[in-house]
């Protein structure tokens, strides 16, 4: 796999090495460096990539803040929170919207799956209300209405989080890739259908070489993740998704925002042909995918932090510590198996688990054997 590549960030063309760090300053606004794709993770046929819609950024003299709601939505904003019955929401949309965004993404759909919870097996209550649970793909925090609870228009799903440097398991060198994902996002967890957005964070090792990943996403399972170049990653940078549904095409929308590089961008996509929305739980997630049709073992992400995590649809705001009447939140570990060597994980263990920090943070810590 070479280890220079090519890539195009905000019009500007830089070959970058891994063993050279090149300082341009204004030569231009944004500057990623990874490595190229894992490969075998791109798909052949790119048809799914090409009907998403890539939002261009607005006029110069723009103001989201005191745009009509019609004129949002025709630039492709979220909507814009209701300030007496959602302040903290309005405040951070105040905040993603303000990052400038980026033209011309180039958008790459893949061959990871970042589907519905797997083997999802409840546990007793918690302490703090939340309904311990297991899933082999998933961890996180999942809040549960009834049927319809989020498929009012403009209902919404808002994580911040940092993303968590890449690496295989310490003292793991195995010759293959390790893959993470971090969103969030609407279904899932009784349904088999996700709408969601956000960051990926893959790693390599085979001898001396050692190779990461990182890129942006969005997803409508069961299809495929879709990448997307805007926003540009790396480890460290403090990222944000919203995620949105309308009741009228294209019905799934995200907004995603790299607060570290001031660069965001938006986009709009449909169901797969034949599915339609449930709209019943909003979660907040880090996932290992499947990867051509297996699940991937976990990157060794050591720690990561989710600062803000909320929904709201229209009417009530959601948040992991503190839901309305009637819904039902689930803490959610990811165990294994399976996992490659099998020999490394023998029995049901816990590889990655959600911390709450109520009423709205969230920390994700890995295990052995994605840790070591």
């Amino acid at each position: 796999m070479r280890r220079t590549f090519l890539r195009t960030v905000v019009g500007c063309f830089l070959v970058i090495s891994l063993s050279l760090a090149v300082a341009l300053g204004s030569l231009c606004a944004v500057v990623m460096a990874s490595d190229a794709p894992p490969a075998g993770s791109i798909a052949t046929d790119q048809t799914l990539a090409q009907g998403v819609v890539a939002y261009p950024p607005p006029p110069a003299n723009f103001n989201p803040l005191s745009a009509s709601d019609a004129e949002l939505e025709g630039y492709g904003f979220p909507p814009r929170p209701d300030t007496v019955r959602a302040p903290m929401a309005y405040a951070h949309w105040k905040k993603l919207v303000s990052v400038p965004r980026a033209a011309s993404p180039n958008l790459q759909q893949t061959m990871l799956y970042n589907g519905p919870a797997q083997r999802l097996l409840n546990g007793k209550t918690l302490r703090n209300g939340s309904v311990a649970a297991t899933s082999i793909n998933w961890s996180g925090y999942a809040v549960i209405g009834g049927s319809g609870t989020f498929t009012n228009n403009n209902s919404f799903v808002f994580a911040e989080w940092v993303v968590p440097r890449a690496q295989q398991g310490f003292g793991v060198c195995d010759g293959g890739w390790d893959y993470s994902t971090q969103w969030d996002g609407f279904d899932g967890v009784t349904s088999s259908d996700v709408l969601q957005a956000g960051s990926e964070a893959d790693a390599y090792c085979s001898a001396s070489t050692q190779l990461t990943f990182y890129s942006a996403w969005i997803e409508w399972a069961p299809l495929p993740e879709v990448r997307v170049s805007i926003p540009a990653i790396r480890p460290g940078d403090l990222m944000s998704s919203e995620v949105w549904f309308t009741t009228s095409p294209p019905f799934g929308h995200a907004f995603l925002a790299n607060y570290t590089l001031q660069q965001g961008g938006v986009y709009a996509f449909n169901p797969p042909a034949g599915w339609g929305f449930t709209g019943d739980s909003a979660e907040w997630v880090v996932e290992r995918p499947s990867v051509n049709g297996a699940l991937a073992n976990l990157t060794n992400y050591a720690a990561d932090q989710f600062n803000v995590d909320y929904a709201y649809n229209v009417s009530s705001v959601f948040v992991p510590g503190a839901s309305p009447t009637g819904t039902t939140t689930y803490a959610i570990s990811m165990a294994c198996p399976p996992w490659t060597p099998s020999s490394s994980c023998p029995s049901t263990a816990a590889i990655s688990t959600p911390s709450l920090y109520p009423p709205w943070a969230l920390w994700f810590y890995d295990s052995p054997p994605a840790l070591y």
